[in-house]
Formats: structure tokens, C-alpha cells, sequence
């Protein structure tokens, strides 16, 4: 059975509209809030365990399949360059609604193995209590005073930890790391182009030490 002409009109109209849209090149998101929206539901979908660094609420989260486990708020956020040849050098790379990837902590975690022996009193992790008691996360992951968390492209968040920290502290030769930065400063070692200086309660900055995914964690900025 022939088409109308109206019909063949509508069909014709209905291809051009198909067409025009299946050639339109997709297009940039067009505001910051809509670009964490679409970066957010990446990293939910990833399945993995993943950090957001809330700027307006100064906190990190930790994330997964787009449900928050846990928040560390921070006191103070600074952003800053760290200097080369002894001036600011400032990076123009987008950073805030982009996705910094594969993170890891500096210096990593070490677990302290503990030996029980049931009976001996002095192998307990508390000792003077009835019975053995396992170990806790304070008692096996000692906590640096401060710690860097590094990502692809020299990105870099920078937590200091104020106040005392609950169970194992690990210490560091702060001198060492001085002179570290004083070298990176003259162009002598390679320096991160870009940090985040945190400063965290030492009970939140402990746990997110302690709570740092093992699978290198990609990290969401939002404004």
C-alpha cells in the first residue's frame, strides 16, 4: 500500500531528526556541579573503594558505590605550589571536578604483627586483663605525625595531624623530610606541582591512616 504524502513528509522528518542527533558530538558539561555528577557516578560504578575532598565542608570522605562510609573533617584546607628555584610555581591544570587517580600513602602503612600466646600474660595486648584480646587497628597500624597522599600527576594532599595520637605512633626524622623540601625547593629533586595542606584532629587524621583503601583509591574534588 503507497504512503501519503503527509506520511512520507513525517517519515523524512522523523530521519532527519535521528540523524541530527546521532551526529551531534557529545557535549562538555555545562556547569562544575553537573561535571562532579557525572565523575561521581564513574567512581560509583567502579566498584571500588574511592575518597571525596569536599572543599566548602574542608572534610575527606571515604566512598563506595556512591554511599559515603566515613568523614574526616579537616580544621584548615590551604592550597598552594610547592616552590621551585626558591619561587611559587603555580599549575593551571584543572583540578577541582576532576578525578585525581590512583592514590597511595607516603609513608605507606606498616602493620605490626603481634605474637599471642595463650597463657602468657605479657603477649597480650593489654596485659593485667583475663583472657587473650585481639588486637585492634590502634594497636597494629602506627600513625605518622604527618603523611602525604600522592596521585598521578604529582597531585598531592598533604594531612598534619594535631593533638595526641590514639594507640601506635610512628616516628619520623623531620629533619629528613626539611631537607627534602629544601632540596625540591632549589630544583634538586622532583617536587609535587600541585598540594593540599590538611589539617586534621589527630583521632580523624589516625583514622584515615588506618583506613586507607589497599587498592590504590582515585579521589574526587568537590567545590
Amino acid at each position: 500500500m503507497a504512503m501519503s504524502p503527509k506520511t512520507i513528509r513525517t517519515f523524512s522528518a522523523l530521519l532527519l531528526t535521528l540523524w541530527a542527533v546521532l551526529s551531534t558530538p557529545a557535549q562538555a558539561p555545562s556547569s562544575i556541579q553537573e561535571a562532579v555528577l557525572l565523575e561521581r557516578a564513574a567512581l560509583a560504578a567502579s566498584k571500588r573503594f574511592y575518597l571525596e575532598l569536599d572543599l566548602s565542608r574542608r572534610e575527606v570522605r571515604l566512598c563506595h558505590t556512591g554511599a559515603m562510609i566515613a568523614a574526616y573533617p579537616a580544621r584548615t584546607l590551604e592550597v598552594g605550589s610547592p616552590r621551585r628555584f626558591l619561587l611559587d610555581r603555580e599549575s593551571e591544570d584543572p583540578w577541582i571536578a576532576t578525578t585525581w587517580s590512583q592514590g597511595h600513602l607516603d609513608p605507606p602503612a606498616q602493620v605490626h604483627r603481634i605474637r599471642i600466646i595463650p597463657g602468657d600474660e605479657t603477649t597480650t595486648p593489654t596485659p593485667g586483663t583475663a583472657g587473650v584480646e585481639p588486637p585492634t587497628l590502634e594497636d597494629l597500624i602506627p600513625v605518622p605525625p604527618s603523611y602525604r597522599i600522592q596521585f598521578e600527576g604529582g597531585r598531592t594532599l598533604l594531612v598534619v595531624l594535631e593533638g595526641e595520637i590514639p594507640g601506635a605512633r610512628m616516628e619520623l626524622n623531620g629533619w629528613r623530610i626539611r631537607w627534602e623540601e629544601f632540596l625540591q625547593g632549589l630544583g634538586l629533586r622532583p617536587a609535587d606541582p600541585f598540594r593540599i595542606r590538611l589539617r586534621l584532629d589527630a583521632v580523624q587524621g589516625a583514622a584515615l591512616y588506618r583506613s586507607f583503601p589497599s587498592d590504590p583509591p582515585d579521589l574526587l574534588v568537590v567545590p
